[in-house]
């Protein structure tokens, strides 16, 4: 392990991300897993930049939103691609598009559910 837990925690911190829980937790029983997450959230996330910073913004939201994250870091990063230059109605069609399908699947899933119940 090339750094200890507090080093990365500090490196986290110095670029404005929180240390989780599950952040502690790792480090306490896995850092090489802890610091290969951590590597590849800053590779993806963080560092990477073929997204301007609005879009990128966006896309995250949609997909915390998606990944079920807590309603205030859906917000966070909506706030952030509006800050990017996103207007409210692109954020809100975003978010609305990943309803939209979210709807779609459970609609699809009660639909094949009712078609098996009926088999019998």
């Amino acid at each position: 392990m090339s750094q200890t837990a507090e080093q990365l925690f500090d490196r986290m911190r110095s670029a404005g991300r929180k240390v989780l829980p599950m952040h502690q937790y790792l480090a306490e029983h896995d850092l090489e897993v802890l610091e290969a997450y951590d590597a590849f959230l800053r590779k993806t996330i963080y560092e990477k930049d073929a997204l301007d910073a609005k879009t990128k913004e966006m896309v995250l939201a949609v997909a915390c939103l998606g990944a079920g994250s807590p309603l205030p870091v859906v917000a966070a990063h909506a706030r952030k691609a509006m800050a990017a230059g996103a207007d409210r109605q692109e954020v809100l069609q975003a978010l609305e598009l990943a309803a939209a399908v979210a709807a779609t699947r459970t609609m699809a899933g009660s639909t094949l559910a009712m078609m098996e119940a009926e088999k019998d």
